[in-house]
């Protein structure tokens, strides 16, 4: 797909049929809140090689293989959130990082927090594009709250020596 991949699947799953693959919903039956798309992945994965491969595949088997994945991992990031609804008693939830850019799953927390009276919070698109953006304002915020462990206090324990360059 190329580099970033998020944006390539949003604008490839806008022509697509959503309904055509029926992958996983990732830890469907799983009552932890708890995010993995590993197995979804996966299914993407044995879904193309069922179309012959990448170099392939139609233009609109390409879409409708974003499409799918891009409702399953919705369906996915939109089951553990109800989950947490239920569990705590929060005002205010905000989606970060990559997928907060995707229109898609923006419009779905919409909706949800909608139905479930919360304030969603997101960060203009612009800064959306990178979980560094993200990460960045969550340690604004731990910093604001002296929420930092000094590093110096920090116990590191290595486990494996490493050569510099080698690829872990």
């Amino acid at each position: 797909l190329g580099y970033p991949g998020g944006p390539i699947i949003e604008k490839l799953a806008r022509e697509g049929d959503e309904n055509r693959f029926d992958f996983p919903i990732p830890l469907r039956n799983s009552k932890e809140i708890a995010f993995s798309l590993s197995g979804l992945k996966n299914a993407v994965r044995l879904a193309i090689e069922g179309l012959g491969g990448a170099d392939e595949m139609s233009e609109q088997d390409k879409c409708d293989v974003a499409a799918s994945f891009q409702k399953a991992v919705k369906l996915h990031l939109l089951q553990k959130s109800k989950k947490i609804f239920a569990k705590e008693p929060i005002k205010d939830f905000a989606i970060v990082g990559g997928a907060s850019a995707n229109l898609y799953i923006r419009n779905a927390y919409e909706a949800l927090c909608t139905e479930f009276g919360k304030t969603l919070h997101t960060a203009p698109l612009q800064f959306c594009s990178d979980n560094a953006a993200m990460i960045g304002r969550y340690a604004v915020e731990a910093y604001k709250k002296n929420l930092f462990i000094d590093p110096y206090e920090i116990n590191i324990i290595h486990t494996k020596k490493q050569q510099r360059g080698t690829q872990l």
